[in-house]
């Protein structure tokens, strides 16, 4: 017969740990139990956290920012509604992030700032996304557009797609975003050759290209800074 939960001592419950020491003092675990809140029979919240942690690559948190909700559900005591919480406390981080860079870089004109604010969505992702940048007059982000999933030069992210969003938005400039699933940020012929076909079509329509950028596994390359633009 299985055996009940023990109640947890006070210094265990990740809760009031959290009001009592504040957040810095709870761990990766706690702060999962936290969002599971209940624990299932025979396993406390702690456990199902354990056991969640445990699931990820090399036990390594930033793996859960991949996860899907059917991914946390093959874990035992986490079921969809769990799931959605973590899942929707992922996507709330990445947003900060993103609106932390915005207000610390207001000019996106650089690639270090258009880099560090795409970084932790693109970074990862196991195919190639092409992305454009839409900025205003004084280099402020408008918004940010995925065109095309696929390999660049498959996918061709063609010209119209971008500068279709970019009279929508009415943008001043646009910069040219993609990652490369390698990790290795550097331009291939095929990036090169895509990169001065649009350049080509923005200077006709009084739209610059500014830069494209590159993602790799936590770096990036310019090809403006690189020679190509």
């Amino acid at each position: 017969m299985m055996s009940p939960v023990q109640p947890m001592a006070c210094c265990e419950k990740p809760r009031e740990k959290f009001l009592q020491q504040g957040a810095q003092a709870v761990t990766d675990q706690d702060l999962l139990a936290i969002l599971l809140r209940t624990g299932v029979k025979g396993h406390s919240v702690l456990d199902v956290s354990r056991s969640l942690l445990r699931s990820l690559p090399g036990e390594n948190l930033y793996y859960l920012s991949e996860a899907s909700v059917a991914d946390l559900c093959a874990v035992r005591g986490v079921g969809s509604d769990k799931a959605v919480t973590i899942c929707a406390a992922v996507e709330l981080g990445r947003r900060i992030a993103r609106q932390r860079v915005k207000q610390n870089a207001p000019d996106f004109s650089t690639p270090a700032a258009i880099a560090e604010y795409v970084m932790e969505d693109m970074r990862f992702l196991p195919q190639e996304q092409f992305r454009a940048v839409y900025l205003s007059t004084k280099n402020q982000l408008i918004a940010v557009r995925t065109l095309t999933i696929g390999t660049i030069n498959s996918s061709l992210a063609k010209s119209r797609e971008v500068f279709r969003f970019a009279i929508q938005y009415n943008a001043a400039a646009v910069v040219l975003v993609h990652n490369h699933p390698s990790g290795d940020p550097a331009p291939s012929s095929d990036d090169i050759a895509v990169t001065r076909q649009i350049a080509q079509a923005g200077h006709i329509m009084e739209i610059p290209v500014l830069d494209h950028i590159i993602i790799g596994d936590g770096t990036f390359s310019s090809l403006c800074e690189l020679g190509y633009m």
